[in-house]
Formats: C-alpha cells, sequence, structure tokens
C-alpha cells in the first residue's frame, strides 16, 4: 500500500530533507518550533507520519502512481520525484472520489488516499483504455460556462464597488496596512488563479448556522460547497470577529501550533492576516465599523465537522468553515459524503470496531483539489460576498438558488 510518507528505494535522504524544507516554508509547518522536524503532518489528533521506503511487493512505485496522475488530469503539475507527499496524496484521493463519485464505481471504497489494491485496479483500468479526467479537453483544461460567467460578474462587482465603496470598503481601502487583505482596486479574477468565493446568507434567523454557499472556481471548472462565515464563539472581549467583505489572499497550510496533538489543516491567510470586524453580539451591523478593522492571522477557511444539523459553535472563531456531508462537483451533481464523514476530529482515520474510514468528506475534497490542482503556487485568492450583491447578477442569483435546492436533498439524510 502507497500513503502518505512513503518513497521509492532510489530517493536519497538529501531529496527527502529538501521535501520536507520546502514543505514547511510553503505550508507554514515552521512557523513554530515545537513542530516534529522530519515527519509529516497527518490529518488525526497527534498523528505524525515517518518517511518509509515502498516495497519492492507493490504494484506500482510512487514514480509510476504520480506519472498516472499527471497524465490523467489529477495533478498536471506534480513534481514527480518519487515522494508521496501532500499533494501526491491529495492527487491519489482526488482520482478515488472521482472513481466514485463520476464514475459511480461503488468499489473503490471511501477515498482515503491509502492506495491498495483497489485503487491499483482502477489505475490500471484507466492505463489499459488511456482514459483521463473528464475535465481534461483537447490535452488541457476548458474553461465552462459557469466558470466565464461567475468571474465575469465578479469583474463586473470590482468595478461597481471601485465607484461605489461601501463604508466597509472605504475603510479597508484608507487602511494603512492591511496585510493579505486587498484594496478594491487590487482585486484580481485572473481564471489561471485559484478562486474561493463565500456567499453570507444575511437573515436574522441565520447567524451561526450552516446554510452559507462557498464556490469554488478553479482549472475552468465550478465547485460548490456549504458551511457558514459566521463566527460561532469568541474569547476576546472586543467580540466576535468578521472577515471584512471583499478580497484576501490564502494558502494550503496549518493552525494550532499551541499544540502538537492538535494541529490543523486549512487554507490560511498568506503571509500576515486579514482584517477582520468585531462585533459584540454576532450580528454584523453598520454600526459595528465605529470600532474600526484590525488585522488578525488566524481567520482560516477549514473544516466544520460533518455540517448541516447543527449550529457551528465552537467550530470557528470568525473562521470560514466547510462542512463535510457533501458538495456539488464540477459537472453540476450533487456528491453526498456523509456515510464517510466524521462528525469531528476523534471520528477521523479508521474505525477499529466497524473497519470504516472516514475523513473530513467535502472539506477533504476542496482542499484535495485545492492542492492537486493548484497550477502555480499553494495561493488562493478567497472573496467574500453578501447576499446583496448577487442582485446585480440574477444569473449568480440563480446559481445560489439552485445550489441551496440541491443541497437541500442531502441536508437531513
Amino acid at each position: 500500500m502507497i500513503s502518505l510518507g512513503m518513497f521509492d528505494p532510489d530517493v536519497l535522504e538529501d531529496k527527502l530533507k529538501a521535501y520536507m524544507d520546502r514543505v514547511k516554508k510553503l505550508t507554514g509547518l515552521d512557523d513554530d518550533s515545537s513542530v516534529v522536524s522530519q515527519k509529516l503532518r497527518g490529518d488525526q489528533n497527534g498523528e505524525w507520519i515517518d518517511f518509509a521506503k515502498v516495497s519492492d511487493s507493490e504494484a506500482m512505485t510512487v514514480t509510476q502512481v504520480q506519472q498516472f496522475l499527471k497524465n490523467a488530469g489529477f495533478s498536471p503539475d506534480i513534481d514527480v520525484d518519487g515522494i508521496c507527499g501532500y499533494r501526491t496524496t491529495a492527487a491519489i484521493r482526488l482520482f478515488q472520489e472521482y472513481v466514485r463519485s463520476v464514475d459511480k464505481d461503488a468499489g473503490i471504497g471511501t477515498p482515503d488516499g491509502l492506495l491498495g489494491s483497489k485503487s491499483f485496479g482502477a489505475i490500471q483500468a484507466w492505463q489499459s483504455a488511456g482514459k483521463k479526467a473528464n475535465w481534461l479537453s483537447g490535452g488541457g483544461f476548458q474553461q465552462s460556462d459557469h466558470h466565464r460567467r461567475g468571474l465575469e460578474f465578479l469583474n463586473s462587482l470590482r468595478d461597481h464597488y471601485l465607484q461605489n465603496p461601501t463604508r466597509m470598503l472605504q475603510m479597508v481601502n484608507a487602511h494603512s496596512d492591511p496585510g493579505d487583505t486587498l484594496k478594491v482596486a487590487d482585486w484580481r479574477f485572473d481564471p489561471q488563479d485559484i478562486h474561493l468565493v463565500g456567499v453570507r446568507k444575511n437573515a436574522p434567523d441565520t447567524e451561526g448556522k450552516f446554510d452559507d454557499v462557498f464556490f469554488l472556481f478553479i482549472r475552468g471548472m465550478v465547485f460548490t460547497f456549504f458551511g457558514s462565515t459566521d463566527p460561532g464563539h469568541t474569547s476576546n472581549a472586543a467580540g466576535f470577529p468578521f472577515l471584512t467583505f471583499g478580497q484576501h489572499l490564502y494558502r494550503f497550510g496549518w493552525h494550532g501550533f499551541s499544540n502538537t496533538n492538535r494541529i490543523y489543516q486549512a487554507l490560511k491567510p498568506k503571509s500576515r492576516g486579514v482584517l477582520v470586524v468585531r462585533s459584540k453580539d454576532r450580528v454584523l451591523q453598520d454600526s459595528d465599523l465605529d470600532g474600526g478593522l484590525s488585522r488578525n492571522a488566524s481567520i482560516n477557511v477549514h473544516w466544520g465537522g460533518k455540517g448541516f444539523s447543527a449550529d457551528i459553535g465552537k467550530w470557528s472563531e470568525g473562521c470560514q468553515v466547510i462542512t463535510g456531508k457533501g458538495y456539488i462537483n464540477h459537472n453540476n451533481e450533487i456528491v453526498d459524503c456523509a456515510k464517510f464523514a466524521a462528525l469531528n476530529y476523534s471520528q477521523l482515520g479508521k474505525d477499529q470496531a466497524s473497519g470504516q474510514y472516514r475523513t473530513k468528506g467535502a472539506y477533504t475534497v476542496l482542499a484535495d483539489i485545492v492542492t492537486a490542482l493548484s497550477a502555480k503556487d499553494n495561493v488562493m485568492h478567497y472573496m467574500l460576498l453578501k447576499e446583496e450583491d448577487l442582485q446585480m447578477s440574477p444569473e449568480v442569483t440563480g446559481m445560489i438558488e439552485a445550489a441551496r435546492k440541491q443541497f437541500g436533498r442531502i441536508r437531513f439524510a
């Protein structure tokens, strides 16, 4: 079995060290001296993974797996280095999820990133048939209509707010050091970049609920997720932190360094933090801006549990949280992840009693897409909108309504 941390026998120690140095720099694992230096962080509490050589008895080498993933479209820009690191593991899970949800082959099992006999068999079947992921066309990725129209809308929104900035955006524009929050003039919606767009539902009965929609624009495709952009709790006397509306820069990384047993994978502010406004009562109002904007480095995009059936609670102190129960794929099909989506961190991994392997479900899919399909670096543009913004585009409003209707099919399943 090939999994995270495994490498081919011809990979030398200096190559492993160079890989770890690159990982630490890119993901922030070097932000704290308490982190285990030459081990890979796993998803489960306290899970640190040693590097280990691949056995000669395996059906494929890591290099062969990476070459397949590259050719089939699951990680076209992967470094074929013989090391099963984070990008390779993400691409393996993405392949498993594709076979499960697009090919409708339940025999592949849970998309767990563990490359065993079922997954090897699926790879060999794809190789024999010369098959590639259906998001490839004519040798590369093609921009879908949803992707094109979505970015056109975001560009028009930027033009609108350049001329008519809200009070919050005026404060962002005037801020002397906004960190990873971009001023309106700097908003960019390049189709070659990765864009995650969160849409906050504004209604008195929706605060702190898993009822916000997230659109992921990547490689010409659009995926849709559910979660919340509301803070669930706060330990700060100044009030609940709300991420400012607009565009921010994020990257793949880790948070929670104060305890090495509970370091969590997340999409983090790229470098110095994003701007937030604080509210005393968890309801964001214009009057809250009287307190000004402050920069915060811990407003992450991360997992929010299985989701849908409960308030966000302590999952979020201002973070943007994605639920695990389901998502809408690039074919605009609802995908149910409930059978293997864990409720919380304690359930992650293989349950010894039932044998069931549990992941973060839809959130894992989002993180894997961003990790495996990143074309340049691991930087993502995160745009936070409010539903009123969508009134400028009936088509985008329709996309939101359609997404909510589809999610309703699995929300209470």
